[in-house]
């Protein structure tokens, strides 16, 4: 058994005879993902599910070592993997019919949805194309990252504890606070925030 991620990852493609581009094109990862994976350089990736389906080996083996490399076990530990890992992705109009994977395999509670921006918000953190991971249930403190509907666009704003409602700020201080209301809703506690970090 090869003893770390980056060596089973280099045995995996070897055996297969993929480059690490067609790698990142069939899995759907960046190709510097896919070579810092294989150099060590990182300890592993939100993607590991994407890169077993595409190498078409068992994602518990790649990920720590366990288990049959392939076999029957490999489509069930995928669909395993998935199923706990995914989130419904949202937008204003309701659940879509996409899915986003949790980061680093973490099971996913029910009260969890994915949002994924489509233009910059107040916030430094929050750039477009960001996916946002919400948990409805949680009940916000003052400075946590929130997504809130503000009349038709949901965006995400630093969350202020107030007399009343509370309030949405964002990163420029010559913008008003917003008090939460019916036109101002908090739909739920950032939990996640994966960047694009490609564009």
């Amino acid at each position: 058994m090869k003893n770390t991620l980056a060596d089973r990852l280099n045995m995996a493609m070897s055996m297969i005879g993929i480059t690490q581009g067609a790698l990142a094109e069939a899995s759907g990862v960046s190709q510097p993902t896919i070579w810092r994976l294989t150099k060590g350089k990182a300890e592993g990736s939100r993607k590991l599910v994407d890169i077993a389906r595409a190498l078409d080996v068992n994602v518990q083996w790649l990920a720590s070592g366990e288990g049959e490399m392939r076999g029957e076990a490999v489509l069930g530990e995928i669909e395993k993997a998935t199923s706990a890992s995914t989130i419904p992705v949202w937008d204003v109009n309701g659940k879509t019919r996409e899915v986003v994977s949790t980061p680093n395999g973490v099971k996913a509670k029910k009260s969890w949805r994915a949002y994924i921006l489509d233009r910059n918000s107040g916030c430094a953190e929050a750039t477009s194309g960001s996916i946002v991971i919400i948990d409805t249930e949680a009940a916000p403190q003052s400075g946590d990252l929130v997504l809130a509907k503000v009349n038709t666009r949901i965006s995400v704003y630093h969350y202020l504890e107030g007399p009343s409602n509370g309030y949405l700020t964002v990163d420029d201080p010559r913008l008003p606070a917003v008090e939460l209301s019916s036109e101002a809703e908090l739909t739920g506690v950032a939990i996640f925030l994966i960047r694009d970090l490609r564009r």
